[in-house]
């Protein structure tokens, strides 16, 4: 019943969002009195962390797991786009909602990310990759740059899905298909910001930042 209620609640959140998602409206929806989903949940922001931790919970320890192989950096970094690919397929309106909450009450979603102790994995990978750096594998470049170049590319298409089907894809063409094609631009805008013998211009980390 408590998966029941979470596959419901994360369906309406992330199609409406937090603030016109309530109680009532999961419950019908899950076929339930609204005194059994309090039951199980009593307040809707309970409910709104357990859905948020079901989603963090799946891709952060799998991206962990797959920078920690003993593979080439850029062949992981093809792996942990994989991933992400097949989250947003399996769930096409979740990069919308969580910018929906980002801009929402970002405090919001930090206190429920110390909470379920996300900032952890988020130290790992940071550290893992400043080990990656340390040995010349990638070029010393600051984390929040390597995250906000990597997602940004890797929501937009999500974002704006309906443009990419009506004016972008070609005759029969699926956006799954795109999605491959496009990929292949992620991973070489990250090879150009981030393989050492590239000759870019090196960005150095801002010690400020809680991002660097």
């Amino acid at each position: 019943m408590e998966e029941h209620i979470i596959g419901v609640a994360r369906k309406l959140f992330t199609e409406k969002g937090y603030t016109n998602t309530n109680m009532s409206d999961i419950a019908a929806t899950a076929g339930i009195k609204r005194s059994t989903l309090h039951y199980y949940f009593r307040t809707k922001d309970r409910l709104f962390q357990a859905i948020y931790g079901d989603i963090v919970r799946k891709i952060i320890p799998r991206i962990q797991t797959i920078l920690t192989q003993d593979i080439p950096f850029f062949e992981r970094m093809n792996d942990i786009i994989d991933e992400y690919i097949a989250l947003f397929l399996s769930d096409p309106a979740l990069p919308r909602f969580i910018l929906g909450e980002i801009q929402r009450d970002m405090g919001h979603l930090v206190k429920i990310s110390q909470e379920l102790q996300i900032d952890e994995y988020i130290s790992n990978i940071r550290e893992i990759l400043a080990d990656e750096a340390r040995k010349g594998k990638i070029r010393n470049v600051p984390h929040r740059i390597i995250f906000l170049t990597l997602y940004s590319q890797m929501l937009f298409p999500f974002l704006t899905k309906n443009l990419v089907i009506t004016l972008i894809l070609q005759d029969n063409e699926q956006f799954a298909d795109f999605l491959q094609e496009w990929k292949q631009n992620i991973l070489l805008q990250m090879r150009y910001l981030l393989e050492p013998n590239h000759s870019g211009n090196t960005l150095q980390p801002n010690p400020k930042s809680a991002f660097s």
